[in-house]
């Protein structure tokens, strides 16, 4: 009884003394809080994709440019043709060179989308977040039909490094970093 408290008690001290070096660690980085206005909150569904992105991606797909942008807003849409929330690119038809950036909050939608709507289109390009890789999404639409596992065409293409995005008010992403995860090309190309 006496050595399980002991061992009780040694594990609170170090567990005590990690949450103080933590403490300590985090207080000599310290930044002054800067007002939201200043530093606008980037959520899954307000990432544009910058020039820089786009271009990689085109050189990749082997286009000079995309037909229509199916996931886009005003503010950052890359194709002559786009659709926006209230045009609902998932209740649209797709075709000819399709660009997709679609909401990181409700992916699979999008992919079943693509899967249907792959016969009518040129190509597909879609630009999703690399660290997923075990969710429901990839296993069942992605993973078993990439990259010659199947005869349907799918490629995928990992981004090199970490991708910034746009924002509203900033879609070039100037000055803004990089998310925490890297991004994957996803692109059905008909042979």
């Amino acid at each position: 009884m006496a050595s399980q408290s002991q061992a009780f008690k040694k594990r609170a001290a170090l567990a005590r003394e990690a949450r103080e070096a933590r403490e300590a660690r985090e207080a000599q980085h310290e930044l002054i809080p800067l007002p939201p206005s200043i530093v606008p909150r980037i959520d899954d569904d307000q990432r544009f994709t910058t020039r820089e992105t786009l271009e990689w991606a085109k050189r990749v797909c082997g286009v000079d440019a995309f037909d229509l942008d199916v996931a886009a807003c005003e503010e950052s849409r890359h194709a002559p043709i786009w659709f926006g929330t209230e045009q609902n690119g998932l209740a649209r038809p797709w075709s000819g060179r399709v660009w997709c950036n679609p909401p990181y909050s409700d992916i699979e939608p999008w992919l079943r989308k693509a899967w249907a709507e792959f016969p009518r289109c040129e190509l597909i390009a879609m630009l999703l977040p690399a660290c997923r890789c075990e969710q429901r999404w990839w296993q069942e639409h992605v993973e078993p039909l990439r990259d010659g596992r199947s005869e349907h065409g799918l490629r995928t293409y990992f981004l090199p490094g970490r991708s910034r995005f746009g924002i509203p008010g900033n879609p070039l992403g100037i000055g803004v970093g990089a998310p925490p995860f890297g991004c994957v090309l996803l692109v059905w190309h008909r042979s």
